[in-house]
Parts: C-alpha cells; structure tokens; sequence
C-alpha cells in the first residue's frame, strides 16, 4: 500500500529516500520507459544522490536540482510521435551530450542546477555500459505533451524530493514523509471534493471532457502552496464574479483563466480535423473560430495543445506562489484570480465535521476553537459560501479541505491524504 500522510496532530511514519525506490517503480513502471532494465540498486542511487544534491549550495546558494533519468537510452532525440510521423521536427526530449561523462555526485549536480532554474533545461542522468551512472548532458524539454519516456526529478528546496512523469506529479516526498501521490483520495471520483469541484466546473461550462484536466490544475494548485512551505489559503469559488471582501489588497481586473486554457488546449484536435481558436474575452470564456488545419495537423496540433498546457502550467505556478503571501487566493469557477492577500474574517464557532479513518468510520465534531486564526478564517468563509471549496495548508506542509454543501448541512473538513467520502 502506498504510504499517506496522516491527519493534523499524528506523527507520519518517516521513510529514507531509498525506501522512495519501491513507490516510484510501481508509480513510473506504466508510464515511462527509462526504468526497464534499472536495477533497485541504481535507483536507490539515483534518488539519494539527488536527495542530497538538494542539501548543497553553490557558490553560498541554494539552486533547485533539477534531473532528467534518461536511464539506458543512447538516443539525442525523443520525437512526439505525431512530429515522427508526420516529418516535423517537433521533439519530447533534446539531449545536448557531454564528451566525457560528468560523475553522478550531490556537487556536480548543484553546479549544473544554476542552468536549470527556468525549468526547460535538466541535468541529464543515465546509466552507463559499465552500470555506473552518470551525468551525460543537459536535456532539454520540448513539447510537453502525451506519454514521456523519461523521469524529473527535482529539489525545489532542501529535503524534498518531487518525481514527475511528463505533467503528472508521482510522488512529493518532505521531511521523511510521502506527501502526495497522483491518487490522493481527495480527488478520487467517488469523493465530496471530487464532486463539489465537478459541480463547479460544469456549471461554469467547462465541457465534460475537460473537467479531469480542470481537477488536476486544481491538485496541480494545491501541490504548488504546499512546496513554498509558508502555508497559505486557496478558495474555488462557485461564481463568475464572486464578491471581494474590501479588505483584499489585492483584487483583480478578471482576465483569462486555467479552465479558458485548457478548454483550448483540449479543443485543439490530433488530426487533420483540428481546430485552431483565437480570441479570450474577459472572465476567461473563449470565442472560438475555426481555421483551416496545416499539412502536418497532427504535429502541428501538438504544439498548440502543449503551448496552451505550457501556459497554464506557468499560470498555476503563479497562482500558487501568491498563496504565499499573508491572507487568502480567491480564484472563480474557472479558476481565473479574482484577488490576493485577502484578510478573511473570523466569525463565531463554526461548527466542523471531520473525517477520519475510512468510510467505515463515522464523522464526528471536531474543536476547531483552538486553531490558528487562518484555519478558523477558513472555516468561516466555508461556511458562509455554500459550495466553495476551500484549501487551507500549515507551514508544516498539512493540507485540509473544508466545504459545506449546502446552507443546511454543517462545514465538513478532510486532511489531505485521509478518506474523502
């Protein structure tokens, strides 16, 4: 069973990177290709090597580690298979290769990572004939698109550890603990978040086929406040205008939003009946007019989808960093921000229904009195905006969820990682 985090107030059981190898051969094992042939060994080193390259500094700096595991492959190039196919040179992966081999050790990483800081550049890692492993070049990310054959793993601050397949967020490792994984249970499909956050989106138009991608910039959102690690507040409003507080420093003229991108991104089609769309009015619905589809329509459709996906990634990486900031990020039903650094009130008690354990166990009320002030703001917007999904995280990276269905149902709240139903 994959290890989660445990409630608020319960001591997680601690796993040393190496234990990390077991959970990312079973998590990549379907997704990327680079670990056939990798034996544990290599890949206990290849996690703790990277673990402590996060601790070094380089030139008195802290940098972001930033590795792509290439594992056995010899190739320079990764094609998407659409550009292979069609003869455009659009690639997943370019790897700008070392004469000699660099060693695989925690400093020469932290050198490399000062090239690495905008994201697009890696230190590239493989495995040698001999089975060493080793720093063979920069790889460089293209087309961020579909399956990806190799594996990131990156550092973005000391003791943590972030394994990405492609987009997708493997596992989040901190302080000894597994923090996240890609079927945290409070995304699941049979969850109250889940369907709370489903209402939402399709009431605010978002087509069916887009809302698993609108919950992932949700979950991608969340990831985001935890890896700051200064806690932080995120509401997803139920409307297109939700009303600001006047207390919000930092309220927003609306503009395009994450569901506007990925309604492009996704209405972009792979084949010769793609469409191309122009146009973000404000509040972040799209007007969308069809143009004729090039040669390579295929290929072509890729960029434009990964050029989309590209900018909402940037996006919710923004959005997630202003969660840093004292008070809370309000976003609208399509995830477009409203305002920042919000200074929520702090009503009388709310009462509060937690959830522990698993759907076997019963709900009970919980003291939430004793919180801090940002918990207890939390819970109060909660529960005077019915539907609203609100996000609260710790400095310690904890994330609970409070939401209240309804004007006569009580606020509920889940620790990420404990059972959402």
């Amino acid at each position: 069973m994959t290890p989660q985090p445990l409630p608020v107030g319960h001591e997680p059981s601690l796993v040393f990177p190496p234990v990390l190898a077991r959970v990312a051969r079973e998590r990549l094992a379907p997704l990327s290709a680079c670990l056939a042939g990798v034996s544990d060994e290599e890949l206990v080193e290849l996690l703790t090597t990277v673990f402590f390259a996060g601790l070094e500094t380089y030139e008195g700096e802290h940098h972001s580690i930033g590795v792509t595991f290439v594992g056995r492959n010899q190739s320079d190039f990764v094609m998407t298979d659409a550009a292979a196919s069609a003869g455009v040179p659009l690639y997943r992966w370019k790897i700008l290769r070392f004469a000699s081999p660099r060693p695989f050790v925690p400093r020469e990483l932290a050198k490399l990572s000062v090239a690495s800081a905008e994201r697009r550049i890696y230190s590239a890692v493989g495995v040698l004939e001999d089975g060493t492993l080793a720093v063979t070049g920069l790889a460089r990310e293209g087309v961020t698109s579909g399956p990806d054959p190799f594996v990131k793993i990156l550092t973005s601050r000391p003791g943590c550890l972030e394994i990405r397949s492609g987009r997708e967020l493997v596992i989040e490792y901190e302080r000894g603990a597994i923090l996240a994984v890609t079927d945290d249970p409070v995304f699941a499909a049979d969850s109250s978040i889940h369907r709370a956050l489903t209402t939402i989106a399709t009431n605010s138009g978002v087509e069916e086929h887009v809302v698993p991608h609108y919950l992932d910039a949700v979950a991608f959102l969340v990831r985001e406040m935890i890896a700051h690690g200064r806690g932080g507040i995120l509401i997803i409003a139920t409307e297109e205008e939700p009303a600001v507080t006047g207390t919000a420093p930092y309220a927003m003229v609306l503009d395009s939003s994450l569901a506007s991108l990925l309604r492009l991104a996704w209405r972009i089609g792979s084949g010769s009946g793609m469409t191309s769309t122009t146009g973000v009015r404000r509040h972040g619905d799209p007007r969308i007019r069809e143009v004729s589809a090039p040669p390579a329509g295929a290929a072509f459709g890729q960029l434009l989808r990964s050029a989309f996906l590209t900018e909402a990634e940037r996006v919710g990486e923004e959005l997630g960093r202003l969660t840093a900031i004292d008070g809370a990020v309000l976003l609208n039903c399509n995830l477009g921000l409203t305002a920042f650094g919000i200074i929520l009130p702090v009503g009388g008690s709310v009462p509060i229904i937690e959830r522990t354990g698993n759907g076997d166990h019963p709900a009970r009320l919980m003291d939430f009195d004793s919180r801090g002030t940002r918990h207890r703001a939390a819970a109060t917007y909660a529960s005077e905006h019915p539907g609203s999904v609100v996000f609260v995280a710790s400095e310690d990276g904890q994330v609970s969820c409070l939401l209240r269905n309804s004007v006569t149902s009580p606020v509920r709240l889940w620790h990420l990682g404990a059972d959402t139903r």
